[in-house]
């Protein structure tokens, strides 16, 4: 792990010092947040790089497309459309995501 230091607004901090006491305020969980949202963001601008696009598929055939998740999402809210109610599909293989339990890490 590095340690990087960097400037954020005062706003933003106290927006996660607030989460962080949500989520009961153990050691590391900031940089946590940082983490997932920089990941998020780098996987985002990564798949807008690779052309990637995803769709929304309801009943065999396409209800909406997008070239990131977070757009699909805004284009189906905008349709109405519960996004749970479709089957969203890459154009990608994606990479899947491990959940353990409450405070569990991979290492």
């Amino acid at each position: 792990m590095t340690n990087v230091t960097f400037a954020l607004p005062d706003r933003t901090v106290r927006r996660l010092q607030k989460r962080a006491a949500e989520l009961g305020r153990r050691k590391g969980v900031i940089s946590e947040m940082v983490d997932a949202a920089l990941t998020s963001y780098l996987d985002q601008a990564e798949s807008a790089a690779r052309n990637e696009t995803f769709s929304a598929v309801n009943e065999g055939r396409a209800v909406a497309s997008a070239g990131s998740l977070a757009e699909l999402a805004r284009k189906l809210r905008a349709m109405n459309v519960d996004a749970r109610s479709v089957l969203i599909v890459s154009s990608e293989p994606v990479e899947p995501v491990v959940h353990l339990g409450m405070g569990s890490k991979l290492r």
